[in-house]
């Protein structure tokens, strides 16, 4: 149903960065806790403060199956009745899902929508066999 998953987010110069990875630790499945997943870049911001970016990307069946079955726990079942009530606001064409979830409450131990200071998860739905929003539609009633 999911070919791949990406997850991302920054981490501005007044951020711990432990706590930043604690956060996008918290949204992972202990299976993947185990591995070294995230990318860090280091660059410059609008205002030439520093920041990191912070990336994961996995395609094997395995991982992503591991990892949708933590994540779709997380999610409340009214934020996951939100997410499907305004699909097309979550979606596009493509067959990619986007979820924003607030990073300072991952750190606090759960999972709230929030597009301020978000850690970014894509979700890329395959369209072999059926409607790519179906997918997503299913994926989201699941427990």
């Amino acid at each position: 149903m999911v070919h791949s998953v990406e997850i991302s987010t920054i981490a501005h110069a007044t951020e711990n960065l432990d706590k930043v990875n604690a956060a996008l630790r918290f949204i992972l499945p202990d299976q993947l806790k185990a591995k070294e997943i995230f990318t860090r870049k280091h660059m410059q911001g609008h205002h030439g403060n520093p920041i990191v970016t912070l990336d994961a990307r996995f395609t094997k069946p395995a991982d992503v199956e591991q990892f949708l079955n933590h994540f779709i726990t997380l999610l409340s079942r009214s934020e996951r009745l939100s997410i499907e009530r305004d699909l097309g606001l979550y979606s596009d064409e493509e067959g990619n899902l986007f979820i924003r979830v607030d990073k300072q409450q991952a750190f606090r131990g759960t999972i709230e929508l929030g597009g301020e200071d978000p850690i970014r998860v894509r979700l890329k739905f395959t369209r072999f066999s059926g409607e790519a929003k179906e997918r997503m539609k299913r994926f989201l009633e699941s427990e």
